[in-house]
């Protein structure tokens, strides 16, 4: 029990430093795990807002990516290179400016300006309808910067102002107007009217279309190129610089992610770039500058709140894989430790019952000696009684012949006394002949009794010596068998049991004798004990022959009362009898089994009740190998 107490501490420290080694490792993979989870989050935020920042920059694009075309399309029309300059052209300008800007959606204003920025035609479009503003509310543009420059641009070639507010008088409109201008200088050796065209385009759908597009993980900012907002989640912070709010810029929010993208080449129409969890895309509205102000970028930005719940949701699955694992890993542990402690409770329960099975081993090996000494003895004994039984065979054989001589030989003395006595007295010859010839045939009778005497002893010796012997030697079967009937004679007048024997066997065979006679006396005795009750007609059949194969076939039958089914499958085992109760002690057909397979090397075996010839009801066939005379040693 002491031993089987140290094994389980020890056991318990052994789980206890793997339980720990398993801990570390969960958290190494746990950590393993958070930072997976923590990039592929963010590697789908970035994607998601890569995507944003594509649709933003497509809608966009989609919407200014023609405005040099329209342009281009409004200038060409030939009623603007007209020479002459009648109030029917002027009305046929306003109409074309008009027409025009119906077609187009996004178009808010269509204006002609001189060359000192007066305007001499202008048409309003809101909500599908044209207003022609009359000539004493046209208003002098030549202090804009869209005027100036645009004056200053190459001829054939558009220009595109920045987006900002729709000024109106001085004053930005409201509600807000982003607006994005386009304009096309005129001269006067084709135009009718040297000067600048300018077309307004209203950008308030698409800037909110693409807000629509904004989510939390991408939150879509425009930003134009000296760090003001055009569109961002918080509205206040949008046209700082037409609001005279200079400090809403991006540049003074994140100075550093400003930086980044002012340091961007110029020489690139397109620019897609990431930082600080941040994807921005920079694009030029079509006029260079050396300021960067025609640029637009495009910004996705990711809500505050979403980097947190990416570390959260990054913890929480790698917590809950750390759980998993050491849960998982305990309870294999658990179960481990309960297992490994049946198995040495098993292993010590085992160890004594193995000390305990061979004290019982040792002890049975001595039984099982005690046996075979026993078994001896029972075998020697069967002999002995078989033995005895021929003796008393033949004895009672050796009566007949030996009383008949003793007759015989009492005659003649009698007849030799008789002849004494008439010596004195006198004699005939007739009675002297008469008693010389008495004489003479009881001696002859004497003889013949004495010869049938000395045969019986003959046959008794030889039967006696091949029993003792175990040598295989050259003999006669029907003489060995003719032997054993003799001595069994007696045997079957006392039970009036009929003998039938057919030896088909005539020459020499090689083998034990003495067993082979051994055998079939016990199977006789054995039928003659058990077979027969009360049947007046007690048959036994004996048949010795030579099968296909050559080997000695011998087989001995009754017309008894059979033999039990439930005796049938163990039938040769020892000490199995039916007749306990009368002395038998089972070990005849074990015996006959034995010395069979074991001495003779041949097989026994009961024939089947669906294989017994008719009038058969029990049948023992005995096969034994074919010996040649080379294979006596």
């Amino acid at each position: 029990m002491v031993e089987v107490n140290h094994q389980y501490e020890l056991l318990k420290k052994r789980l206890l430093i793997k339980f720990v080694v398993i801990v570390i490792g969960s958290l190494f993979i746990s950590a393993m795990v958070y930072l997976l989870q923590y990039q592929i989050q963010k590697s789908n935020v970035t994607l998601l807002q890569d995507n944003t920042l594509l649709a933003a920059h497509n809608t966009l694009s989609r919407e200014l990516g023609d405005v040099r075309k329209v342009v281009k399309l409004l200038v060409a029309d030939d009623i603007l290179k007209q020479s002459d300059d009648s109030a029917l052209l002027e009305q046929q300008v306003q109409t074309h400016f008009v027409n025009f800007g119906l077609a187009a959606e996004n178009i808010s204003q269509i204006r002609w300006l001189d060359s000192q920025g007066q305007e001499r035609y202008r048409v309003n479009f809101k909500a599908g309808q044209a207003e022609l503003v009359p000539k004493q509310q046209l208003q002098n543009k030549s202090s804009r910067y869209y005027f100036t420059e645009g004056m200053e641009y190459s001829k054939g070639d558009v220009y595109i102002t920045p987006i900002d507010l729709n000024v109106e008088r001085g004053a930005v409109v409201t509600p807000h107007e982003p607006t994005l201008r386009a304009s096309y200088r005129t001269i006067s050796d084709s135009f009718i009217l040297n000067g600048l065209i300018v077309v307004n385009f209203d950008l308030s759908k698409t800037l909110q279309q693409i807000k629509s597009l904004s989510t939390m993980q991408a939150q879509i900012q425009l930003i134009n190129g000296e760090g003001y907002w055009l569109l961002h989640p918080q509205k206040d912070k949008e046209w700082g610089f037409m609001r005279e709010k200079s400090m809403l810029t991006l540049g003074n929010e994140d100075s550093q992610l400003w930086q980044v993208i002012t340091q961007l080449p110029k020489s690139q129409d397109l620019i897609a770039s990431h930082s600080h969890a941040t994807s921005f895309l920079k694009m030029t509205l079509g006029n260079n500058s050396a300021n960067g102000a025609n640029d637009i970028i495009v910004l996705v930005k990711a809500d505050d709140s979403v980097q947190n719940e990416i570390v959260l949701w990054s913890f929480f699955i790698a917590f809950a894989c750390a759980v998993s694992l050491i849960s998982i890993s305990g309870l294999y542990l658990k179960r481990s430790y309960r297992d490994q402690r049946q198995i040495i409770k098993a292993r010590a329960h085992l160890e004594h019952e193995q000390q305990e099975l061979l004290a019982a081993n040792t002890k049975l090996q001595r039984y099982i000696k005690q046996q075979h000494q026993l078994q001896g003895e029972l075998i020697e004994a069967q002999r002995l009684s078989s033995l005895g039984l021929m003796v008393a065979g033949v004895a009672h054989e050796m009566n007949t012949p030996l009383g008949g001589a003793a007759i015989s030989l009492s005659n003649a003395q009698l007849i030799n006394q008789q002849l004494k006595d008439k010596i004195d007295q006198g004699f005939t010859k007739q009675f002297l002949e008469s008693s010389v010839e008495k004489v003479a045939d009881n001696l002859r009778l004497s003889q013949v009794n004495l010869e049938k005497a000395i045969d019986h002893v003959k046959s008794f010796k030889e039967m006696a010596h091949d029993r003792s012997s175990d040598q295989l030697v050259s003999f006669n079967i029907e003489k060995v068998i003719n032997d054993l009937l003799l001595g069994l004679k007696s045997r079957f007048k006392a039970s009036k049991v009929t003998i039938e024997n057919k030896i088909d066997v005539k020459e020499d065979i090689i083998g034990r004798p003495g067993v082979i006679s051994q055998v079939i006396e016990s199977l006789i005795v054995n039928a003659i004990s058990h077979a027969f009750d009360e049947l007046d007609n007690k048959l036994i059949q004996l048949h010795v022959y030579l099968n296909q194969q050559g080997e000695l076939c011998i087989s001995v039958s009754d017309n008894g009362c059979g033999i039990d089914d439930s005796l049938r499958s163990n039938l040769f085992d020892p000490f199995v009898t039916t007749s306990r109760n009368h002395g038998h002690t089972g070990l005849g057909l074990y015996l006959v089994h034995e010395w069979v397979t074991s001495v003779l090397n041949g097989k026994i075996q009961l024939v089947a009740k669906e294989d017994l010839p008719e009038g058969i009801a029990t049948q023992f066939k005995i096969t034994l190998p074919g010996l040649k005379k080379n294979k006596i040693s």
